[in-house]
């Protein structure tokens, strides 16, 4: 297994060697201890022996702690560790063999990520996004849009507004409500949604009050 805890990255190896060879594994990982430390970030490793059950072999399993995944892959791809790979090899014989166990990265990625953002506010950015679009639109294209049967009408304003909503209005709601979209505090959640809530009731009123817009315009 594998852990990250805060900033710790731990880099999993599982190899498998002779029992007669234990004294010089041990030797060897004393060696990359050493060279280790040379790096920044290394917090140290631990090395765990286990009798695998067949025979005279051993599993081990070395856990390499460092603060950040960049740092352990330096020592891991550097010379110094090469070098004592290769001398390990020649040490010990080529029954010396390891390897990683891939949760080390899965984990560290899932870890990392940030968390899921609920569908449901995200769609409560696009309906905030979406209402004054559509009432600006059906204002501004009165004169041009208006003039089109209703089927092609739809079609085009449609088009607008999933590009201004989509590239322009959402993405910019989304920086605004980013701490909102990500927190998991029903306080701070329910605050956002009645900001929402409240802006959509202004819109209301400032698209039903205002006089000059074309469906707030009476009849003979």
């Amino acid at each position: 297994m594998s852990e990250k805890t805060e900033s710790r990255f731990v880099y999993t190896i599982h190899s498998s060697i002779d029992a007669s060879q234990r004294e010089d594994y041990q030797n060897i990982q004393e060696r990359m201890n050493c060279a280790a430390q040379a790096f920044n970030g290394y917090l140290g490793q631990d090395v765990v022996y286990e009798n695998s059950g067949t025979g005279s072999e051993l599993k081990v399993t070395t856990h390499v702690r460092f603060e950040e995944l960049e740092q352990c892959l330096l020592w891991l791809d550097s010379s110094q560790r090469r070098e004592l790979l290769n001398q390990a090899e020649k040490l010990i014989g080529y029954q010396y063999r390891f390897r990683l166990d891939s949760n080390s990265f899965d984990q560290w990625i899932q870890a990392k990520g940030t968390s899921r953002t609920p569908i449901w506010k995200v769609n409560l950015l696009v309906w905030l996004a979406l209402y004054p679009s559509v009432m600006l639109l059906m204002w501004l294209g009165g004169s041009t849009l208006g003039k089109l049967s209703l089927p092609l009408n739809m079609l085009i304003s449609n088009l607008i507004t999933v590009l201004l909503t989509g590239y322009l209005l959402v993405p910019w709601l989304s920086r605004l409500y980013s701490n909102w979209l990500s927190t998991a505090s029903r306080r701070w959640t329910l605050v956002g949604c009645s900001t929402i809530v409240v802006a959509q009731g202004l819109l209301l009123m400032l698209f039903s009050a205002v006089p000059g817009f074309p469906w707030n315009t009476t009849g003979p």
